[in-house]
């Protein structure tokens, strides 16, 4: 047996997300459900983070156990040729057997945002209706960086609220803003809760140094929630 290694690039738009669900339609199931056509077996994958639905993934990283005899490239290209469209392996490797998927260094989420609407890009982009001021949005940015209790503002389930964020960029070209989270660990909706605080503050709706206030449990704020089709799981490293 072996345990194999894969980096997977999909566009969410049409997935429920990556976990499989009942009666829905999942970037987990669909792999799964290629690895029984070509190996006539049941294999579980894993993922190394669970994308919530409409988020996309450059560099999702995935483990399975493969007891077959095709090489692993045949095995690649077979699986590839039966995933649908909107879903590619970019690299199929072997790894220790004890390697766990989610025991990772850190995560690189991408949020990627564009003034006023854009037709073409309107899938994979927040289209954002009004100016955002960079150097407010840097500066916001700058306060999400570190270790936080983010209780207050996102559903822990059953996790610890501590969380340490190792970096948050914002850059710019032209009309389009990315902004780049590094992370080992990240809650539920947490990324595109830090992208709808660093656009409040873009904006000016929100004051940088008021960002510390957001993270009371004593007196809870709604932050908004940035669209999922804007974020992309760019890379995970081990």
């Amino acid at each position: 047996m072996k345990r194999l290694k894969a980096i997977i690039e999909y566009d969410g738009t049409d997935f429920f997300g990556w976990q499989i669900q009942p009666d829905k339609v999942t970037v987990q199931g669909s792999i799964e459900q290629a690895l029984v056509r070509i190996t006539g077996e049941g294999i579980r994958i894993r993922g190394a983070g669970r994308t919530d639905a409409g988020v996309h993934a450059s560099g999702q990283t995935a483990s399975f156990d493969y007891t077959g005899k095709l090489t692993i490239r045949r095995l690649l290209d077979a699986v590839n040729a039966v995933l649908p469209d909107s879903i590619l392996i970019r690299g199929l490797s072997e790894v220790a057997p004890g390697f766990d998927v989610r025991d990772c260094l850190y995560k690189v989420y991408v949020y990627r945002i564009v003034i006023g609407k854009s037709p073409l890009r309107r899938r994979t982009f927040w289209e954002y209706p009004c100016p955002l001021n960079q150097s407010r949005m840097e500066e916001g940015a700058h306060s999400l960086e570190g270790t936080h209790d983010y209780a207050a503002l996102c559903e822990v389930e059953g996790k610890s609220p501590e969380i340490t964020v190792d970096s948050v960029k914002v850059s710019r070209h032209d009309d389009e803003i990315c902004i780049r989270v590094k992370g080992r660990g990240f809650l539920y909706k947490m990324v595109r809760r830090m992208v709808g605080i660093i656009t409040d503050c873009g904006r000016g709706k929100l004051e940088p140094q008021m960002i510390e206030e957001l993270f009371s449990p004593v007196k809870p704020v709604q932050v908004q929630t940035a669209p999922a089709h804007g974020l992309i799981l760019e890379e995970v490293v081990y």
